[in-house]
This record gives C-alpha cells, structure tokens and sequence, in this order.
C-alpha cells in the first residue's frame, strides 16, 4: 500500500514538472495548464474520497484491534476467577459500550386555548436533563442457534436508563383574553382571569412532561435508538458471538430457550478455547 502510494506521488511530480515546463512554450501553453488542472483535480479527489476511505478502514481496523484485545484480557479474568478459591456464585460482564451519557437540552413550545371564555395560552418550556441512554442488559434475553449461526435477541428495547439531572424552567408563560362590545372585538388583557388560566395551564403541561420524563420515554431521544441499537449489537456479536454471527432483534416477549446474557456469555466461554496459563 505504502509502495503504490508512493508510485502514484513520483508520477504525479513528474507530470507536474512537464506541466511546468509546458507553460514557458507558447505553442505548448494551453497543453501544460490542461496538464496541471488534470493533476489537480486527480489529487483533489484521491484526497476526497480514497485517502479518507482509507483513514476510515485504518479506524475501524484499529478499533477491531482494542476491542479483540479487550475480549482477550477479559476471558482470562474470568477464567482466572472460575479457577480462584474464592465462593464465585456468577459473573455477568458489564458492557459499558452500551450506555451513552446524554447531557442536553431541549425548549418546547405550547398554545392552549379555552374558546368559552376566549383565552389564549403561549408557553416555552424548557428542559436540562443529563441522562444515561442505552438497554438494560439484564432485561434482555437470548437464543442463539449454531447451525445458523445466528443469535436471536427479544426484550431489546433502548431507553432512558437513569438521570442525573432533569430540570423544567419556563422562559415564556401568558395568557391573555379576548373581549368583545356589541360585536366589536376590543384589544385582549392579562388579567385575574388571564393569570388563573396561566397557573392552570403551566402546571397541567409541566404534570405532562414530568410524567413523559419519569416513564423514560422522552421523544426528542428517539433519534438515539438506531445508534444505541447498532453499537449493542456489534458489541455483542464481538463479546459472545462471531463477526459473521446474524443477529435478529425479536419483537415481544422471549420464548422458549432463551437465556440471560450472563448464561449466554458462560456458555459462549465454555465453548470457546481455554486460555492456558
């Protein structure tokens, strides 16, 4: 790789040179800027897509590497856990690949009204929330089958997984009603009436979004599933599985033969090859 790249830098000098060297002629001009705009825009691109694709292969191959070497050091902790004197009843791997700190915030916007008595309610609220997103593990259960080679997965299901911060402010709050004389509408006022229906109004929204808060299923988090999803399943088909294992992603409750992901993961470490000491 070193070698082609190389190459390809020597003809691209050369051709550079002659372009150069193009351009004192005046017959030959139009020839040498024709020559060097080709060289150009052919580094241009290289630049643009190959050298970056290349980067990237390095990146993930580097990647690959950790995480193998992870694995490793982790099987022959286990293996020497299993083997210690010590009273071990079980060990479950944590995988901490699977939870993304989220620390955001977010405003939304409200209109309420109450056309009986012509009141008309704007609000922008605003939410601070510092969370952990990603799946509980322990929740999840497995089924793998050798003859495919593929890994069944049910109750995967990303989501809020705690908070360390959740905060509602309101940055604007009015209400303000509408008044008529003998058909004629006259300019709104924020008055008691008014005031009443603002307190009612940001109490019953704030109620609202609290409650979306504490269920954990907060929509403005929606786009983070597919990321959270992608990032499980590669980390499990590393862990236990095999880069060519097919993972399927169940929707429902497990059915029979499915296990947790520490009886996964021992059965997996039983089978694979012992690391000899």
């Amino acid at each position: 790789m070193k070698f082609r790249t190389v190459a390809v830098l020597i003809i691209a000098i050369l051709l550079l040179a002659v372009g150069v060297l193009l351009l004192f002629a005046t017959s030959t001009l139009k020839y040498g800027v024709i020559l060097i705009g080709g060289v150009l825009l052919a580094f241009l691109v290289w630049k643009a897509f190959i050298k970056n694709n290349r980067e990237e292969l390095l990146k993930s191959e580097q990647l690959n590497e950790q995480l193998n070497h992870q694995l490793t050091e982790l099987r022959r902790e286990l293996d020497t856990l299993r083997h210690s004197p010590l009273n071990v009843a079980s060990l479950t791997p944590v995988l901490h690949l699977s939870v993304l700190n989220v620390d955001t915030s977010f405003t939304r916007t409200y209109i309420r009204e109450d056309k009986d008595r012509s009141l008309v309610f704007s609000g922008a609220l605003r939410a601070d929330i510092c969370a952990e997103y990603g799946v509980r593990l322990e929740a999840v259960r497995f089924k793998y089958e050798p003859s495919s080679d593929t890994l069944y997965v049910a109750g995967f299901n990303p989501g809020v997984i705690s908070y360390s911060r959740k905060r509602l402010t309101w940055d604007l709050c009015h209400t303000f009603r509408g008044r008529s004389l003998l058909g004629i509408n006259l300019p709104p006022v924020n008055d008691k009436v008014a005031e009443d229906f603002t307190h009612k109004m940001t109490e019953s929204i704030r109620n609202e979004v609290e409650a979306e808060i504490d269920n954990r299923r907060i929509k403005e988090f929606d786009w983070l599933e597919p990321v959270v999803s992608r990032q499980i399943i590669d980390v499990l088909r590393v862990a236990v599985c095999g880069p060519k294992t097919r993972i399927n992603v169940l929707e429902g409750d497990a059915g029979e033969g499915f296990v947790g992901i520490d009886e996964l993961y021992r059965s997996h470490a039983a089978s694979a090859p012992q690391i000899q000491s």
